[in-house]
């Protein structure tokens, strides 16, 4: 086993910003099968999955100078998350892979999982960052369940500005997050 593969991340990621091949290539053999796995679970294409994480590793490796990462292994899984996302967009499956990503999502989620825990993370920051009143309707619609109706009367406002303010809170939401999280976050909350 070589000095590369007994280093931490954090070790990896400093000789990598200096171009070191090697702590690249132990990064890409750490990582690369997780990552794998993962994208083929949700594209379920031995191919599809390969060229994402392929692309993954490269944007990494070109970027290497002047990407901000604290936890290399979060960072990878939400890259690859990223790229199936823009694969989604542009497939010509995309129906497809959308419903089997809802289906999967839908059974299969451990609400416990570290993913679950770090998605619900970024989305509580991306709520924390709406305007207050957008914050309130936002949290009573999802937190409590409320109808808009119930929101509007609990905040002397008409249904009209609860729905606008909702909008205007997962329109905030999906830039914060991106849109492929965001659907991934509506099945989530439904648990």
């Amino acid at each position: 086993m070589s000095a590369w593969a007994n280093m931490d991340d954090s070790e990896l990621l400093h000789f990598l910003k200096k171009g070191d091949v090697r702590a690249f290539d132990a990064i890409y053999a750490r990582h690369w099968p997780d990552l794998f796995k993962h994208a083929w679970y949700t594209l379920k294409c031995r191919d599809m999955a390969m060229d994402v994480v392929q692309e993954v590793f490269t944007w990494l490796w070109l970027h290497r100078e002047t990407v901000q990462i604290t936890s290399l292994k979060h960072y990878l899984k939400a890259a690859t998350r990223f790229k199936m996302a823009n694969f989604i967009r542009a497939s010509k499956n995309r129906q497809v892979l959308i419903n089997d990503l809802q289906y999967t999502t839908a059974v299969t989620v451990d609400p416990d999982d570290l993913a679950v825990r770090e998605l619900k993370a970024v989305i509580a920051q991306a709520v924390s960052m709406l305007p207050g009143k957008c914050r309130a309707v936002y949290s009573l619609s999802r937190n409590e369940q409320l109808s808009h109706a119930e929101i509007a009367s609990r905040l002397n406002i008409t249904v009209k500005t609860v729905e606008n303010q909702i909008t205007i809170a997962l329109k905030r939401i999906r830039l914060f997050i991106g849109h492929s999280m965001l659907l991934i976050f509506l099945l989530l909350s439904s648990l």
